[in-house]
């Protein structure tokens, strides 16, 4: 068998980084990670009956590096009548080339009013926390794939209604959720965000309103879509 001289087995180049927002994979140094985007809510049919409401809120987040592994994550998500802000922690890690992991602890306060002169006068506003474990997988070079699960803690809430006020504090497992998310390119270099997210609890921000009178867990389906800037 004849070899080539001055010829050698040629190592693969590893994969380069992609920008992702779900992805458990910290910011480079010195960086900063954005995102725009919407976040669509669709109602329970126990809360609204007949009629789906697709309730969208803007959603923008923002991450920052702290180490190689550790960083900051913020993400305000607003309706204008009511919003939410949520600042963690993100720790993620490789486990091989194509195969990463995290975990993350978010709190977040959210706060709502509606008023109607002379007819309705409501505001309200509560604190939850999130921890969280992800798993993302590079599907490709470009392809992006990560499944994140969250334990959903409340820790505060308060309504009122005129002269009538409702309050608790205490730390209780509110429930569940799991998401699904794809990060892609789109153009120009762009990046986005596509995915799905199933919360199970008995109260979500966005419908505070309503107030409902169930006391057991929902099912609320979330679509996510965003642009990485």
């Amino acid at each position: 068998m004849l070899v080539a001289s001055g010829t050698s087995a040629q190592t693969p180049k590893p994969w380069p980084a992609q920008t992702g927002i779900y992805f458990p994979q910290a910011p480079p140094l010195q960086k900063w990670r954005r995102s725009i985007g919407v976040v669509f809510t669709t109602t329970p049919p126990e809360i609204t009956e007949e009629v789906r409401v697709s309730v969208p809120a803007v959603d923008f987040n923002i991450q920052r590096a702290l180490g190689k592994k550790l960083y900051m994550a913020g993400r305000i998500q607003t309706q204008f009548v009511q919003s939410n802000l949520s600042i963690g922690l993100r720790w993620a890690t490789p486990v091989t080339e194509r195969l990463y992991v995290g975990a993350g602890y978010d709190v977040s306060g959210w706060f709502g009013a509606l008023r109607i002169k002379d007819v309705f006068n409501s505001q309200a506003y509560g604190v939850q926390t999130f921890p969280s474990l992800s798993v993302g997988y590079r599907l490709t070079r470009d392809l992006q794939l990560t499944v994140r699960s969250e334990a959903i803690i409340d820790l505060y809430y308060r309504s009122q209604v005129g002269s009538l006020a409702v309050e608790y504090n205490r730390r209780d497992v509110n429930g569940v959720a799991f998401a699904a998310v794809l990060e892609q390119p789109f153009y120009n270099k762009r990046r986005v965000s596509v995915g799905v997210r199933m919360a199970y609890s008995n109260f979500n921000w966005q419908l505070w309103s309503l107030y409902d009178t169930f006391d057991r867990n929902l099912l609320y389906p979330q679509l996510i879509f965003g642009f990485i800037l």
